[in-house]
Formats: C-alpha cells, sequence, structure tokens
C-alpha cells in the first residue's frame, strides 16, 4: 500500500481595499485570487473591512501550517494618510481575526517581500508581477495577486529548511523575518 503525504497550506495576502490579495499554495499546487471591493458593494465602509476579513478567513484552511501578511502601508505624503488609516483597520481586523482563530502568520515587510523575488528590495510592481512568473510560473492578474504569491512561497520557506540552491538574497530575507519581524502563534522556534 502506498503512503500518501498531504502537503500543508501556506497563505499569503496582501491587504487592499480595492483587490486584497490571496494566494494559497498546498505543495506545487497554487490557488491566486483577488477579493475585489468598491465603496458602493458593501453599505459602508465597516461593512466593507468585515467582508474583506470574512472572506479571507473563509479561505484559510483550518491546517494552515503558515500564513504571511504584508505589513501596514506608510504613506509618503498627506494625502495618502486617509487610505492608510483604512489599511490599518483592515490589517488589525484581519490579524485579530486570525489571532483569535490561533492562526500562525508573520508580518512582512514589503520591501522584504520584493527581495524575496527580485534580489532587491525596491522595485516596481510591475517586476514582482514578472517576476512571480519567471521564477514559479504563476500568472498573477496583478500586483496584489503577485505579492500574495511571494508571501505564500516566503510562508513555506519560513517553515522547511533552506536548501543550497536557495538564493542568496531569499536565505537572508528568510533570515531577517524570522529574527526581526512580529510573528504570532508560530510554533517554530527559529533560533
Amino acid at each position: 500500500m502506498e503512503t500518501v503525504v498531504l502537503e500543508l497550506p501556506y497563505v499569503g495576502l496582501d491587504l487592499s481595499l480595492t483587490g486584497t490579495g490571496y494566494c494559497l499554495k498546498q505543495g506545487n499546487s497554487i490557488t491566486i485570487d483577488t477579493i475585489k471591493t468598491t465603496p458602493k458593494t458593501c453599505d459602508n465602509d465597516l461593512a466593507r473591512l468585515i467582508h474583506i476579513r470574512n472572506e479571507l478567513m473563509r479561505r484559510i484552511p483550518v491546517n494552515v501550517k503558515m500564513v504571511c501578511i504584508e505589513d501596514f502601508f506608510t504613506p509618503q505624503n498627506p494625502f495618502q494618510i486617509g487610505a492608510a488609516i483604512s489599511l490599518a483597520m483592515l490589517g488589525a481586523s484581519v490579524r485579530i481575526a486570525m489571532y483569535e482563530r490561533k492562526v500562525p502568520f508573520v508580518v512582512v515587510a514589503p520591501s522584504q517581500i520584493k527581495k524575496f523575488v527580485t534580489g532587491k528590495g525596491v522595485g516596481q510592481k510591475s517586476i514582482v508581477v514578472r517576476e512571480v512568473f519567471r521564477r514559479w510560473g504563476v500568472e498573477a492578474k496583478d500586483d496584489n495577486q503577485a505579492d500574495a504569491t511571494v508571501l505564500a512561497y516566503l510562508a513555506e520557506a519560513l517553515v522547511n529548511p533552506l536548501t543550497e540552491e536557495t538564493p542568496k538574497f531569499q536565505v537572508e530575507v528568510v533570515e531577517t523575518v524570522r529574527e526581526e519581524r512580529p510573528r504570532y502563534h508560530v510554533k517554530e522556534s527559529w533560533a
């Protein structure tokens, strides 16, 4: 009788009010999606946050091994403060929901997402989309899906042993995330 080994799922989340990126990686199987909303699709701003949070929590498998979520957006100018506050509200509600459900998750800086896939901590969103396809063959429809895909691959790399084939820049990101980034319900010691 053949033993079947089930691959544990890893999830990447790139939060956005207009298009939240979601990626589920389980072995070689990848599921990506964008949860789209507008102010008109929900009764009010809080209903919109609840809709996105509930949709994400519905999609995160009970047996998820690790979730990586992008850290809060830091505005570059005063005109972005309103958007940053709304994203912080969404991020807090999703993090609290995962924390209450005891989902293991790590918060990842945007520069670490870019570096994990491109080798550099800066770059245009289109480069991330291109590199996600080049590196892993995943066709992301938008930058939210691309970032979520990178985060799912990073979630898997955080938990599993790195190999000699792992690029140096990815090793650096994994080590930095393990040492410096906030994590919740993570059983791995990483020390």
